[in-house]
């Protein structure tokens, strides 16, 4: 039954004509939007869960996202205009090419309530007409619902009313286009509900709501996964090696086994213990070095992501590049050098993302 539930919420979070999305080498995959946006980069999570979708691909990711921003470009005006915002957005995101753009607005535009509505979706169509130069598939995100965290908090319930207004102003938008379409608001559901919080403030997510809902974003964007299961057949020694990497459990199982306990041992070391019976069956194991491996790649993205984040919005960009800069303009040219640190960065994920040769054993626990 939960099975058929998330399939049920997949189909609706899509558009009839949307095709699951499939990275290959060399894509250049862009991220746009506010706060959801630019704070997925510190936890890696999301991203976490396309690269291991696509091991051993290279697939270079950016994260473009600004706190408070809007398709308008208001957080990006600096100390000009909102025109010099959205140009500074457009031209950005035109310079890196991108092959695939996941978008996610909506979000602060929503507290303008119903009366902003109309020029939201003359903002949103501005901003899809400007991206359509770079012949990228375009993915768009509607704004995740707020959940109620009490008082002294504010009772969320009229801002959920306008997210789902906006919501499915960004849907019909996305039809309307023939875009893929992710309703992140019935796809997350109620985040007051998910314990441990998922949430800071019952809208903005922490990292454990990021990894929470890393796969499920995954299988809305990819399709839904298959379990990572491993079969053994000689509990004695065995290789294996996993089609991706991990975001959550592995599961062991293993038919040959007498009666008694038996230590899973993945390349000598053990990680697990389970009766004989449980090991027919499967054992749901989050540990060893798959996922040690997985998580070597997210520290590996998150440290990209911090290069890359003082390559494009360096903490004195007024001294470097605004009108200070003739106070401190000679070190703008420090600023390239982070290219190659990057570059490096990206090299290193790749190959993290593609899963490695173990062996497994069965060590009888007396």
């Amino acid at each position: 039954m939960r099975t058929l539930s998330l399939m049920c919420l997949l189909v609706a979070s899509l558009p009839v004509t949307a095709q699951p999305l499939r990275l290959q080498d060399g894509d250049r995959v862009v991220w746009l939007g506010s706060t959801l946006i630019e704070r997925e980069q510190l936890s890696a999570w999301w991203e976490t869960a396309l690269i291991t979708r696509f091991p051993g691909q290279q697939i270079l990711f950016r994260n473009l996202g600004w706190s408070g921003d809007t398709v308008f470009g208001h957080a990006r005006a600096g100390f000009g205009s909102v025109a010099d915002g959205f140009r500074q957005l457009k031209e950005h995101t035109l310079s890196l090419q991108p092959t695939v753009l996941l978008i996610a607005y909506g979000t602060n535009e929503a507290f303008a309530g119903p009366s902003g509505l109309p020029e939201f979706r003359k903002g949103l169509d501005t901003l899809l007409d400007t991206l359509a130069a770079t012949k990228a598939r375009l993915i768009l995100f509607g704004p995740p619902r707020q959940g109620d965290m009490g008082r002294p908090l504010p009772d969320p319930t009229q801002n959920n009313r306008h997210f789902r207004l906006y919501a499915d102003a960004i849907r019909e938008t996305a039809q309307k286009r023939s875009l893929t379409y992710i309703d992140l608001y019935d796809l997350l559901g109620d985040p007051a509900a998910v314990r441990p919080a998922i949430t800071d403030n019952g809208l903005h997510l922490n990292e454990r709501g990021y990894r929470w809902s890393a796969p499920r974003l995954a299988d809305a964007l990819c399709g839904p996964s298959e379990e990572i299961a491993v079969a053994i057949k000689n509990p004695s020694g065995e290789a294996y090696t996993l089609p991706r990497l991990p975001l959550g459990p592995i599961t062991f199982r293993c038919a040959g086994l007498k009666q008694g306990k038996f230590a899973l041992h993945l390349d000598g070391k053990p990680v697990a213990t389970a009766s004989a019976a449980d090991w027919a069956k499967g054992v749901a194991v989050e540990a060893g070095p798959d996922v040690e491996q997985r998580e070597k790649l997210r520290q590996a993205i998150i440290a990209r992501n911090e290069l890359y984040f003082h390559r494009w919005r360096p903490q004195n960009v007024t001294y470097l590049f605004g009108f200070r800069k003739h106070e401190q303009g000679q070190n703008a040219r420090e600023i390239p050098q982070f290219d190659p640190l990057v570059a490096a960065r990206e090299k290193e994920i790749a190959t993290l993302s593609r899963p490695v040769q173990h062996r497994c054993a069965f060590v009888a626990v007396p």
